[in-house]
């Protein structure tokens, strides 16, 4: 047997087999005991196993599968770290927590069964898993640490649970691909760089979750005298259909004051004092930005809601090439004018 085993621990493997099946009665396999096994591409690990040790089986480039008993619950460090080849993960109940860098470099890895009893995701966890395109995060889930999906570039949907409580640093860095990214009301901690994705990002943040510009990315630190508008890719850094109702603009550099100006409109579900108070105090800085980005939605429910004057907007409507738009929002802008002229005359009957 290619098996060095000591009282029901497996210490070592040591064969070349493609398929290879852990015998009945192993309670551990050890710290590094499948390590490097090129050739494996299956493994059966039986019922009887409760702990899977720190390194066991990593740079097991050609295994494609690896489905957990339900006695387990103990999963070390890295275990299948670098499993290149590695496509589904089916984790048993019995776990309550994943380890840092458990899965780290899967880059072939597309499924990954999550139970509803982890509570804690290790750093790095799933970091550089570039086929992930989905994963459903457990209800139980409180704690994701540092740099769980680094760079899974090709991760489109990631579903928060509502009692997920703290979110480390960098999380999302390097999530292009990540449309949209929603926050239960129990998140208390959120870390620098968490939601970098460098990609254009939906954000949803309840009222009371402060958003600060490290929690973004650097881009987010923006400043006039090194960043102009037309440096800017449209497809990243700016963001939309985001609502975003707590923050403090005067931590913010100028031009991402304006991106967040901008998405405010855009969302606008009520008046925020925070945001409309800069408005007023930047209504060419704001314009220009919805303007040049042909951001019109923002200047449609501006005009509805009465947050931008249609004298002040008047002049930009030259720049509209968009005939449908530059038509509505001359309707929307005679609008406002008619209601102003009809308040000022009933105030005139008053007095």
């Amino acid at each position: 047997m290619p098996f060095e085993i000591s009282h029901d621990v497996l210490k070592k493997y040591e064969g070349n087999e493609t398929r290879v099946i852990i015998p009945e009665g192993i309670r551990e396999i050890a710290d590094y005991a499948f390590y490097g096994a090129h050739a494996m591409e299956y493994i059966s690990i039986p019922s009887s196993v409760k702990e899977i040790g720190t390194n066991a089986f990593y740079d097991c480039a050609s295994l494609k599968e690896a489905v957990l008993p339900d006695s387990l619950f103990y999963l070390g460090s890295a275990a299948f770290g670098r499993c290149f080849d590695l496509k589904r993960v089916w984790l048993p109940d019995s776990l309550t927590s994943l380890p840092r860098i458990a899965f780290f470099q899967c880059e072939r890895l597309e499924q990954i069964r999550l139970p509803e009893t982890i509570t804690r995701i290790g750093r790095a966890c799933f970091e550089k898993c570039r086929s992930l395109h989905v994963i459903v995060l457990p209800e139980t889930l409180r704690i994701l640490e540092d740099n769980v999906f680094d760079e899974c570039t090709q991760l489109e949907a990631v579903f928060l649970p509502e009692n997920l409580e703290e979110i480390g640093n960098n999380v999302f860095i390097g999530c292009e691909n990540l449309a949209e990214i929603t926050l239960g009301k129990n998140v208390r901690k959120i870390g620098t760089g968490a939601f970098e994705t460098g990609g254009s990002l939906k954000l949803n943040v309840p009222e009371g979750t402060e958003i600060r510009p490290q929690m973004l990315d650097n881009r987010w630190n923006m400043d006039w005298r090194t960043d102009t508008p037309s440096r800017l890719d449209e497809k990243k850094y700016l963001l939309h259909d985001s609502y975003i109702p707590s923050l403090r603009l005067n931590e913010w550099k100028p031009l991402s004051r304006v991106v967040l100006a901008v998405n405010y409109l855009e969302t606008y579900r009520g008046p925020l004092e925070n945001y409309e108070t800069w408005i007023r105090e930047h209504t060419q800085e704001l314009l220009e930005m919805i303007v040049s980005s042909k951001r019109y939605e923002a200047l449609n429910k501006a005009l509805a809601n009465n947050i931008l004057d249609a004298d002040l907007v008047q002049p930009y409507l030259y720049r509209i090439n968009d005939r449908d738009e530059k038509a509505k929002l001359l309707e929307m802008s005679r609008n406002q004018k008619k209601k102003d002229d009809l308040l000022s005359m009933d105030l005139d009957d008053l007095f």
